[in-house]
């Protein structure tokens, strides 16, 4: 793959050098870079064989879900519309993987204190990174493209597959060349601490947007109307870079093309070219600035609370049973309100499990409050039970962190008893991420159902508890924070994936069992899981904790 991506990049080798970029300095860094990924695979494509067949078995992954993509947008009767839905689909692909994998490695720090004191332009370095991303993500792009290109071969001449991969290059870089822009613009307007924030926050919110739009979309499109419909040329469509990408190909079929399909194909070349001019000869140094600043992890100064007058001491004072479990609540509520990649992680899946959730009531849109209340069967108590599950993403990532070395401290303290530092930042995790939700929840719901939902809300909320607990109890037994991130990519997190979801319908079925009983069996019921809950609690206490 190194030599693939040095061949194509040294065809561009004059380019690069009318950009103020040093190519020498330049294609050194590459090759370096590119040698250190293949003997330490980037965290998003670890797996547990060899590292570059790893890679390999991803790209395949990504092939199977563009030949989907490809049979599902080529098979609209316009060639255009459907190539402007297929590179809706790449370019949104894209977008996730950018924003959730490579934005660390645009202003990754780790190589600053070598190459900021040498005679390194930004120029240099600006395009060095976006170098580095774009090649990972044109085989990315390239595999999810792939399976269209056979189909665009066997339905129209082969000679416009080339026009279509050059198209599928030029996708790779708009979508690169836009996210960079409006980072290096958030970076003037914030810097620091709450650039890093705003970044993070941003991502989560296109995560949800974007997997919220590939649920809802499809169901308010009509197969008959997908056969018939055609690309027309408005005026937002050449603000919109698909129609781009869809025209430049449909140029390669050498038919008679309007002046508006012209035009969308000169948009397709000449922005990805004016715009890495823009970035790299005139905000190149704002690039500089935001590494010159270190974007290290380091505890905001308003994030210190002033000890045992905090909320959260009191807090821990009430539920937990000692001191030491008390540490474990403290300690788990500084980490997680820090930790960015924590927020990364965990934020996005409350609001997929909303979606999830909605996509189980399927209310009707011009009708949303009549619908929702004539809801009579399971997928009421299924709601409840998959929407309070939204918080269990916090309670699997908790043995996880970016600083495994830390664990160290565990292992000077005079202390035997580890399980009640675990039953401590659990209880944090449920205090933080489940209770919330529920109450939030439980407003609605009670205005929707009225009051006798009120025993199914309390007993959905412990029967989750118990659910999260149990699968405790079966993973490998680790203390918080203490293990590498790339480590939680195993082939067991699925297994006990697929298991907790078999607990989430049987708890769905035993909610919609008791809404036919009497409130106060209901009660009783909860209050057994309640026991139950307090019991697996003090065997968690008891348990060794190996330490790394």
């Amino acid at each position: 793959m190194v030599k693939v991506a040095l061949f194509i990049l040294r065809l561009f080798k004059y380019p690069v050098r009318w950009l103020g970029v040093d190519y020498s300095q330049f294609e050194i860094l590459l090759i370096t870079k590119l040698i250190t990924d293949f003997r330490r695979s980037p965290d998003s494509f670890q797996s547990m064989g060899r590292k570059n067949r790893s890679f390999i078995y991803q790209l395949f992954t990504y092939s199977i879900f563009g030949l989907l993509f490809g049979i599902a947008s080529l098979s609209v009767g316009d060639l255009a519309m459907g190539l402007t839905i297929f590179f809706s689909i790449v370019m949104v692909s894209l977008t996730m993987t950018l924003l959730s994998e490579f934005t660390t490695v645009l202003f990754d720090h780790r190589d600053n204190y070598i190459l900021l004191p040498r005679p390194i332009s930004n120029r240099t370095l600006l395009l060095l990174r976006l170098a580095h991303i774009q090649i990972y993500m044109g085989f990315i792009a390239l595999a999810l493209s792939l399976p269209a290109a056979v189909i665009l071969a066997l339905q129209n001449r082969a000679p416009v597959v080339i026009i279509y991969l050059l198209a599928v290059g030029l996708s790779t870089w708009i979508t690169l060349i836009f996210t960079t822009f409006i980072y290096l613009l958030l970076s003037k307007i914030v810097n620091g601490e709450r650039f890093k924030d705003f970044v993070t926050y941003t991502q989560i919110v296109i995560a949800i947007l974007i997997f919220g739009s590939y649920q809802f979309i499809p169901r308010l499109m009509e197969t008959h109307a997908l056969k018939n419909i055609t690309l027309s040329v408005n005026w937002w469509t050449y603000f919109f870079p698909p129609a781009w990408l869809a025209a430049l190909v449909k140029l390669g079929l050498l038919k008679a093309s309007t002046t508006p399909f012209l035009l969308l194909a000169l948009l397709a070349v000449c922005v990805p070219i004016s715009g890495v001019i823009l970035l790299v000869r005139s905000m190149s140094k704002g690039f500089g600035n935001i590494l010159a600043e270190g974007l290290s992890e380091k505890i905001n100064p308003g994030d210190k609370r002033s000890g045992k007058s905090g909320l959260t001491y009191k807090l821990s004072k009430f539920f937990c049973i000692s001191e030491i479990e008390e540490a474990g609540w403290n300690f788990t509520m500084a980490t997680t309100r820090r930790d960015r990649k924590f927020k990364q992680t965990v934020y996005p899946y409350f609001g997929i499990m909303i979606v999830f959730a909605v996509v189980v009531l399927k209310p009707d849109i011009n009708n949303l409050i009549g619908s929702l209340q004539e809801k009579n069967d399971i997928s009421r108590y299924f709601f409840m039970v998959i929407l309070g599950f939204s918080g269990s993403a916090a309670i699997m990532q908790l043995p996880y962190t970016d600083t495994p070395e830390a664990s160290w401290i565990y292992r000077i303290i005079p202390l035997k008893e580890h399980g009640y530092l675990v039953s401590g930042a659990l209880k944090a995790i449920l205090f933080k991420f489940f209770t919330p939700v529920y109450i939030l929840i439980s407003v609605p719901l009670l205005l929707l159902w009225g009051g006798s939902v009120l025993p199914q809300i309390l007993l959905s909320y412990l029967c989750n508890i118990l659910i999260i607990l149990i699968g405790i109890l079966i993973l490998k037994k680790e203390l918080p924070f203490t293990h590498p991130r790339e480590m939680q990519q195993k082939g067991m997190n699925s297994i006990i994936a697929f298991l907790i979801m078999i607990f989430m319908f049987l708890t769905a079925g035993l909610v919609y069992f008791t809404s036919s009983l009497a409130g106060l069996i209901t009660i009783l019921i909860c209050c057994l899981v309640s026991g139950l809950i307090f019991l697996i609690f003090r065997h968690i206490r008891k348990i060794v904790y190996p330490l790394s």
